[in-house]
């Protein structure tokens, strides 16, 4: 093989490199905006739960930027009520384990103040040689409120229909005893019962 094969050999070899390249770029962006526009909040955090990224949308949920997070755990940001502890413990627990995490609730703790109830699931994931955890977490506030809401509206009704029902076993049991009194009545003939 003489120099110009060789040369025209290597250029292709180039191009393919460079049209991999180009693929592999096109998949990270794809990849990215995806994750970044997605409706729920994703996040990427160590077995002892420091974060590490996360998308536009749980950011949203907690109202911390990004920068804010990256580093620190949600125990430092008080993301978490003390109450909560038992139930993230078993939640890392199982991840360190290489179990995934079922979907769960949790009271959190926004950055303004406010408190939220969120439903979160996660996978142990392996980046780069490192177990990390990727966790899904959605405000489920608005329906949980809706949801109390229904319980108590059936639970009036259900009061509500006792009440009527019961009203109407006294009706029935009212009209049955006017029926026997005139009957008794109507079966008096010259003062006499018969």
């Amino acid at each position: 093989m003489n120099a110009d094969q060789k040369i025209k050999q290597l250029e292709k070899k180039v191009e393919k490199l460079k049209k991999e390249k180009t693929g592999l770029k096109n998949s990270a962006e794809r990849f990215r905006t995806l994750l970044e526009n997605a409706p729920d909040g994703y996040f990427l955090s160590t077995l002892s739960g420091i974060f590490l990224d996360g998308n536009k949308a749980a950011e949203k949920l907690i109202g911390y930027e990004r920068k804010e997070l990256i580093g620190k755990s949600m125990l430092k940001l008080k993301l978490v009520d003390l109450s909560q502890m038992p139930k993230i413990a078993k939640r890392l627990a199982e991840h360190a384990l290489g179990r995934p995490a079922a979907y769960d609730e949790f009271f959190l703790n926004r950055k303004d103040g406010t408190k939220i109830i969120v439903e979160t699931s996660g996978i142990v994931v392996n980046l780069e040689g490192e177990k990390l955890v990727l966790g899904i977490v959605r405000d489920i506030t608005d329906r949980k409120k809706t949801e109390q809401e229904l319980k108590e509206k059936n639970e009036e009704l259900e009061k509500f229909k006792e009440m009527t029902i019961g009203r109407e076993l006294k009706l029935i049991e009212l009209k049955n005893k006017v029926k026997e009194l005139e009957e008794k009545l109507s079966s008096k003939k010259d003062g006499y019962l018969v």
